[in-house]
């Protein structure tokens, strides 16, 4: 198993791998954003397929492309079927049509239900000819290892988690001076407990909304570029992946902004290292529920009155 630490120039990786007749048949490709992910896939499937075009113009002619195959999960519960893969397959087998190469693309695939995985895992050790198979995913660990141990690995580097959206910044720092308050005491007059626990469901509310907005506003944009072929189950997967992700991005910000706080308060309060990494440690386990579709609002709740006790408690 090879792993690959992908620079920020993908053709470049793509160029000298090919040159020197290195690429895998099959290629994980992670990171912790999976937009980062998509788009590196993106490059390189366009460069396999000698797709020549302008980069606006790329994802289309792509999707365009008869020799390029994707897998996506579906519905709601945001699986990928054995019937899809199946179909999949079978549709990889074929010779290519307009070039001397295929590419199979396989989005979230920490999604396959075992009985796909399973009938996947016989295409990665026996690959059609002259094809290569991407398969993307944030979870690599979450996957068989029979799967992982037949790819050749590439690891995004990690993107600085931020938000441009002034909706996002305005909640971080808002988070941030809750934290702030939580450690100093609060606002003088005010009744403690009781103000940093509306303070809590504030940020919930808030936090909900953003996501949500963002959520549809990525969706109107997105869904203007889909597949034409794409079924309305992989519609409805999608949606929920892209406001998923766009939650996912938001907890990552939280641990920076919790970081940030914390080297600023190092020297006021000697507790704040055992205190970052209890709430790290929340947050984590916050982003585990998170994954097994429990409710957002309730378990940012949760994440956000265990910090309350965290910052609040006396060394």
């Amino acid at each position: 198993m090879t792993q690959t630490q992908a620079p920020s120039d993908p053709q470049a990786l793509v160029e000298r791998a090919l040159a020197d007749n290195r690429l895998a048949h099959a290629l994980l490709v992670y990171g912790q954003n999976f937009g980062q992910v998509e788009a590196f896939a993106t490059s390189l499937a366009a460069r396999l397929l000698d797709i020549q075009t302008a980069p606006d113009q790329l994802e289309e002619k792509l999707l365009q492309h008869p020799d390029l195959f994707t897998l996506r999960p579906s519905k709601k519960s945001r699986i990928i079927s054995v019937d899809d893969t199946r179909e999949t397959i079978r549709a990889i087998q074929h010779s290519p049509q307009a070039g001397e190469r295929k590419v199979a693309i396989v989005f979230e695939v920490d999604r396959f239900n075992t009985s796909a995985a399973n009938a996947f895992l016989k295409t990665l050790e026996e690959p059609p000819l002259n094809t290569t198979i991407l398969l993307l995913t944030t979870r690599p660990h979450s996957l068989l290892p029979t799967i992982r141990s037949r790819c050749q690995l590439f690891r995004l580097p990690t993107a600085l988690n931020h938000f441009d959206d002034p909706r996002a910044q305005a909640w971080l720092e808002s988070y941030q001076q809750w934290l702030s308050d939580l450690l100093s005491g609060g606002p003088p007059g005010k009744s403690k407990i009781p103000h940093f626990i509306i303070g809590a469901y504030g940020l919930v509310e808030r936090f909900s909304h953003i996501v949500g907005d963002l959520g549809k506003e990525v969706w109107k944009d997105q869904s203007q570029n889909l597949p034409e072929d794409m079924t309305d189950d992989e519609r409805i997967a999608l949606e929920s992946r892209i406001r998923i992700s766009i939650r996912q991005e938001f907890l990552a910000a939280m641990e920076t902004a919790t970081e940030t706080l914390a080297r600023q308060k190092l020297f006021d309060d000697s507790a704040v290292p055992a205190k970052l990494t209890q709430t790290v440690e929340a947050l984590e386990k916050t982003d585990q529920l998170l994954r097994l579709n429990m409710k957002m609002e309730t378990v940012l709740e949760s994440y956000l009155l265990r910090a309350l006790r965290i910052w609040t408690a006396k060394s």
